[in-house]
């Protein structure tokens, strides 16, 4: 399998970075640049690709459901503990990771509850590395739980909604994918694949493991597997350090963006998205090699999760080479790949064309 056509590096990275490169006649080691002896290519030489290579249509054409009307809650929690700290946790039972500790006397913003009026979800918590909440001006947020026995109320609960999971555990999902290989080294120039996923085992507290797995057609590389552990009720992967690598971004989570798109899925279904880009990554492979990957993503506006993705892949060389010095040289050769969704049971949003 190449390195990341279905948007995962794998680990370790270096059997996949000396895969590709010995399908491109480029030794990662530095030892020769094989048969890559043409002139440094021009900027505006390098291919360039359409953001969305026309899967995403115009927003403008479609008409988005009309929320249903709801009533802002003025409520709050106060921790109501005799002395010890509360447990803030990622989702409505004891069974969820602890994402926070609050303080006895510490109100809360409350946005929804549990089904079973046992917990209440809270806005919006700032978590430091200690795992306390931390100042308004922090980085990160995220929305909590806490359990009623531990907090008194604030406020008129009659408009607090019930929050829904985002993702359940009858989850399953499907993407095509299209590769290509732009270099005369390539042994294979073109391939195509089908990754799937779906939630295979019990949940790991109340983590959904979503099991991935690639298929290429003609066993053009290996078929390949890997796991990412997503929060049923906030819709994102456990650590959330994927959100700022596009190459990783299967589950951004709920409401990632602003809806600036629509992508119709095999079904003729029409989803709204949040398309963003363009996104770049840059990677180091050792022995003077660099990839360079440029690309864009579209996630479902409602669940995050990745409808669209494409990217460009470049390798540049820094180093010396029969008696030439190079800085980033690209020497013509690039990947491209295109990822779409097929089919999924989760609850996107869809839209209607304008008639």
């Amino acid at each position: 399998m190449m390195d990341t056509p279905t948007g995962r590096m794998l680990t370790p990275l270096s059997t996949l970075v000396r895969r590709i490169a010995v399908l491109l006649g480029l030794l990662v080691t530095g030892v020769a640049l094989g048969a890559c002896t043409l002139p440094v290519a021009p900027a505006n030489a390098r291919p360039q690709v359409d953001a969305f290579n026309g899967a995403i249509a115009n927003l403008d054409a479609y008409v988005l459901p009309t929320p249903a009307p709801t009533t802002q809650p003025d409520l709050s929690i106060v921790i109501a503990t005799q002395g010890s700290r509360a447990n803030i946790r990622g989702g409505p039972a004891t069974d969820f990771p602890i994402v926070g500790k609050a303080n006895p006397g510490e109100a809360y913003e409350v946005v929804g509850r549990s089904e079973d009026n046992t917990w209440w979800q809270i806005c919006c918590i700032r978590i430091g590395a200690d795992g306390n909440p931390i100042a308004d001006d922090a980085d990160q947020d995220e929305d909590g739980w806490i359990a009623d026995s531990v907090v008194r109320l604030a406020g008129e609960d009659e408009a607090v909604g019930i929050t829904r999971p985002v993702f359940t555990a009858d989850l399953a999902a499907e993407w095509a994918v299209n590769w290509e290989c732009g270099s005369e080294r390539c042994e294979v120039a073109q391939c195509t694949a089908t990754v799937q996923a779906q939630v295979t085992r019990a949940a790991n507290q109340q983590l959904l493991p979503i099991e991935h797995q690639v298929t290429w057609d003609d066993a053009c590389f290996d078929t390949d597997t890997w796991v990412f552990e997503v929060n049923q009720y906030s819709g994102k992967e456990r650590t959330g350090e994927y959100q700022d690598n596009f190459l990783y971004s299967y589950w951004l989570g709920r409401e990632p963006g602003r809806a600036n798109g629509v992508f119709t899925l095999q079904d003729e279904r029409a989803a709204a998205v949040y398309c963003s880009g363009p996104h770049e990554v840059e990677i180091e492979e050792g022995g003077g090699w660099t990839t360079v990957y440029e690309g864009n993503t579209c996630h479902d506006v409602q669940t995050g999760m990745l409808v669209y993705l494409s990217y460009n892949k470049r390798w540049l060389f820094t180093g010396e080479y029969e008696g030439e010095s190079y800085e980033r040289a690209y020497f013509g050769d690039y990947e491209t790949l295109e990822q779409k969704l097929v089919e999924t049971t989760a609850e996107l949003l869809f839209v209607e064309k304008r008639r």
